[in-house]
């Protein structure tokens, strides 16, 4: 009798497995319950008890199917794993951080999961414990070098913001160049060490940084930056100061962008039109119609056209950058 009872589960279990593959919610519940009524043991049906929860869309119900796994050494990992995903899902993030810290005890080299916590303590600010994390994902390689360096580069530039909350900028100046050297296209890091370059004085060296980064990827931030170091000068002279950063990289919209508006902001229209044009063929974004309709509203005084360009560009999703 309990053999057969074990067959009857067994079987259960599997046409409930290959249920799932073809997305019969109810034939899976129906063999969900009746494989884990049959065999008694959660370690083989919980998978699959978890699996009818989540295509019945009962929440709750999945959450209890997870927390049940925890009990049990085979299925703790699984269980934890659901649980930060389901934690994710609702948008309870400082539970997911703590469901995925406790996963990557057990499974330090499980696919993803170490960058998911990376990230989520990240956005926390818990950066020491973010910098364990990282050790955990060169240790295993769980992630590509280039990503690695990309979360190396945010746990020193939160290093550097730190160290010059603190007042010691001589640190923060060498871990913002630490996080720049780890990732050469991060413009937050640029932007810091510019700006304590230039409180020391060193405009030039705050100008090579910001050229450097611009020439990898460029960005409103780094043109900011720029400026900043000429704060106080003519609307002419910035044009002139925009062009010296654009050229370490002429091509991209970005720069084209920088030199629209600052061209617009020394009235030179037909400069601003042709570089606004530029990036309009190449690639149509939010800021680039705004700046056409304040080139139309300030040139022609043309009103309509201006609040035309305005309409095209609030059907688009804010730039990227």
């Amino acid at each position: 009798r309990q053999t057969r009872r074990t067959l009857k589960g067994y079987r259960a279990l599997s046409e409930g497995l290959a249920a799932v593959a073809t997305g019969d919610t109810r034939r899976v519940a129906r063999l969900a319950h009746q494989a884990e009524k049959l065999l008694k043991d959660p370690s083989l049906t919980g998978l699959l008890t978890v699996q009818a929860a989540r295509m019945g869309g009962d929440e709750a119900e999945l959450r209890a199917r997870f927390e049940a796994m925890l009990t049990r050494t085979e299925t703790a990992f699984l269980g934890l794993k659901g649980l930060m995903d389901l934690s994710l899902r609702q948008g309870e993030r400082d539970a997911a951080r703590e469901y995925a810290a406790r996963a990557l005890v057990l499974q330090p080299a499980a696919e993803d999961l170490a960058a998911t916590l990376f990230d989520l303590q990240a956005e926390a600010g818990l950066w020491a414990e973010a910098e364990t994390t990282l050790g955990v994902i060169r240790r295993y390689k769980s992630l590509p070098a280039a990503e690695q360096a990309k979360r190396r580069a945010l746990v020193l530039f939160a290093r550097a913001e730190a160290a010059v909350g603190r007042g010691n900028r001589v640190e923060g100046l060498a871990l913002a160049l630490q996080a720049r050297k780890a990732d050469p296209g991060f413009a937050a890091a640029a932007v810091l060490a510019a700006e304590l370059y230039r409180r020391r004085g060193r405009d030039r060296k705050a100008e090579q940084v910001l050229q450097a980064t611009f020439r990898v990827a460029p960005h409103p931030a780094l043109v900011a930056g720029w400026i900043a170091l000429g704060a106080d000068e003519a609307p002419l002279n910035r044009v002139k100061r925009v062009q010296r950063l654009v050229e370490a990289n002429p091509n991209s919209p970005e720069g084209h962008l920088a030199l629209a508006e600052a061209a617009l902001n020394a009235k030179l229209w037909g400069q601003a039109r042709t570089h606004l044009e530029k990036v309009l063929a190449e690639r149509p974004s939010h800021r680039v119609l705004t700046l056409l309709a304040r080139l139309e509203r300030e040139e022609n005084k043309d009103e309509a056209k201006a609040l035309a360009w305005l309409a095209k560009a609030g059907a688009l999703a804010p730039d990227p950058a």
